[in-house]
């Protein structure tokens, strides 16, 4: 009983137990939201929009088509359409970015498990551990992120990476003032902000050199061209804001934003949260985004309720989720880059909503 804690053998089974049915549960929502699209009737058959040598079918995701392009099938678009231009450094910061956040968890769990794998102390607890690892790896790593959330982050990685032209010469045509005023405001406002975190000892050159932006060396350089360089720094981050700020005024200003610039506007803030895009919190039909809210809040309690179990137990089950996070972070990558290879993304519905902004 040393070794348990002086807790009843039984009672940290049966908790043990119920850890294992709430997985579950979790693991078949996600399987019955999340099972790879069928092709619907007529695709790919000879001659059919759908057929291997057709426009459509090349290298494509078999996702439904535009209701303007079905009504003309002489020009379908497709999520794989070669004329569709694609940013790399999206698709990378949203696969690597989910890479990442399943990393995290197996940093925070590995400790746990190797603490508590010294209160091994019977040939049950063995066992269980042999049938945990088993489980996890083909419920979790196997069938939940294999099958399902893979795929489906690797195609939704794709999506999100088309490009839209819209650039600051365009806006200033199309918005004048509006635009001026957004972009001089948050400007001055991002070079306040630098140069107040300069000024306090900010590691500036440091902050630079991880985003692959060297400085020479020299006393010269002041808080003000440090915050500068920052500022440049963060011009990505700051167009977003900038673009949305713009297009509000402009129609406060009575000036007309085309459809187009809506849209636009839209991918570039999704292109900013691609990971969480890439998962499927935002941006997807009411199923998906619903799903994949409730499995994220499930996991959640779950890990709660874990961690009242005595170890063992607790180390069991966590080391089984560290088979499930290491199985589903190696799947995503090998996915991504086979899809690289292979100029296409998974033949799996990125599961988008009938008002999205990307070709479908």
């Amino acid at each position: 009983m040393g070794a348990m804690g002086g807790r009843n053998p039984l009672r940290q089974f049966c908790r043990c137990a119920a850890g294992f049915l709430l997985v579950a549960s979790v693991a078949s929502v996600a399987s019955t939201f999340a099972v790879p699209w069928r092709r619907p009737h007529g695709f790919g058959t000879t001659g059919s929009v759908g057929s291997p040598g057709s426009p459509a079918f090349r290298g494509a995701v078999a996702v439904p088509l535009r209701a303007e392009a079905e009504a003309d099938s002489s020009a379908p678009v497709t999520v794989n359409d070669p004329e569709i231009e694609r940013s790399r450094p999206v698709q990378l910061w949203g696969v690597l970015g989910v890479a990442a956040y399943l990393s995290y968890g197996l940093k925070k769990v590995v400790p746990i498990v190797s603490a508590g794998m010294s209160a091994m102390s019977s040939p049950f607890q063995w066992i269980l551990l042999a049938g945990t690892l088993g489980f996890f790896a083909y419920v979790e790593g196997y069938k939940g992120f294999q099958l399902s959330f893979c795929p489906r982050v690797v195609s939704r990685a794709w999506v999100v990476s088309e490009t839209f032209t819209l650039s600051p010469k365009n806006l200033l045509k199309r918005y004048g003032f509006a635009y001026l005023f957004s972009s001089i405001t948050l400007s001055l406002c991002s070079y306040t902000l630098f140069y107040e975190l300069v000024k306090r000892d900010m590691d500036v050159e440091g902050f630079l050199s991880n985003l692959g932006i060297s400085i020479p060396q020299s006393k010269y350089y002041g808080a003000a061209a440090l915050a500068y360089a920052l500022h440049k720094a963060a011009s990505p981050i700051r167009f977003p804001p900038t673009l949305l700020l713009t297009q509000l005024l402009g129609k406060l200003m009575g000036k007309q934003v085309s459809p187009e610039d809506e849209r636009a506007t839209r991918a570039l803030w999704h292109k900013l949260f691609a990971p969480a895009f890439c998962i499927g919190y935002f941006h997807g039909t009411r199923a998906r985004v619903t799903t994949s809210w409730a499995v994220t809040t499930t996991i959640f309690f779950v890990v709660i309720a874990v961690r009242h179990l005595a170890n063992p137990y607790r180390a069991i089950i966590d080391a089984g989720v560290i088979v499930g996070l290491l199985w589903g972070t190696v799947s995503v990558l090998l996915l991504y880059l086979r899809s690289l290879r292979d100029g296409k993304p998974p033949d799996f519905d990125p599961s988008l909503p009938e008002d999205t902004p990307y070709h479908r």
